[in-house]
């Protein structure tokens, strides 16, 4: 028997919906009888995550409990939570949930890195996931080095995101994301890591293989594997 899968969906909604696109086309089956069973919460009118953890607004931590909640009320043997800032609020969630597990984004990606020969990767995240390093902890488990953009291609990075998040073109996007992605920044990484899942809506993965060999982690499809594994 399969495990149900909770879905803490609409940080954003497109990412949200993009997560359990990926979980579905990456799910082997020879039946649609045999895809993963899902409980897809897309909660978008949250107190904004960013907005709290630059000090301004309330916390959505209790928001995201009453999600993570109502899920495991629904029957979710387990939780994802597809969106690195959000893990901002993960120790919150999992402790009002116990004994249901929540799998762990940042240790995922961590965990994915180490299987490969990169250590030093670029981070294109959300500006606080950067400013609050998120991914640190879990790096410095395997020894992964992380490099962050300079100023002005965070602030780029940035509008890509927020441009996903309100349904802009996303051919555009794109190739901005990949001008930033070869700037000199990423000199010296072996790696990119798509950690907000904003980014692998856009990115162009095919463009990126054809124009640079180093390897590319992919936040959403890292979590859909994973939730694949833990669902089995």
């Amino acid at each position: 028997m399969k495990k149900t899968v909770g879905i803490m969906g609409g940080l954003g909604p497109l990412a949200g919906a993009h997560f359990y696109r990926r979980l579905v086309e990456k799910t082997p089956v020879m039946d649609e009888s045999e895809h993963l069973p899902v409980r897809l919460w897309s909660a978008p009118d949250l107190p904004s995550r960013l907005d709290h953890m630059r000090g301004h607004g309330p916390s959505p931590g209790p928001a995201l409990i009453r999600i993570a909640q109502g899920l495991v009320a629904v029957g979710a043997d387990f939780l994802v939570i597809p969106s690195s800032t959000t893990h901002y609020y993960y120790d919150q969630i999992a402790a009002a949930v116990k004994p249901v597990p929540i799998l762990n984004l940042l240790e995922e990606v961590s965990l994915a890195i180490a299987r490969t020969d990169a250590r030093t990767v670029g981070i294109l995240a959300t500006t606080p996931t950067i400013e609050f390093d998120l991914y640190h902890k879990a790096f410095a488990r395997h020894d992964i080095i992380r490099r962050y953009p300079d100023q002005r291609s965070q602030e780029e990075v940035m509008d890509v995101i927020m441009a996903v998040k309100t349904g802009q073109p996303a051919s555009e996007q794109a190739m901005k994301l990949l001008e930033i992605a070869r700037r000199p920044w990423m000199d010296g990484c072996d790696g990119l890591v798509l950690a907000c899942t904003e980014i692998p809506v856009v990115f162009a993965h095919g463009a990126w293989d054809s124009v640079d060999p180093r390897e590319l982690f992919d936040a959403t499809d890292i979590l859909a594997d994973a939730t694949i594994r833990a669902s089995r």
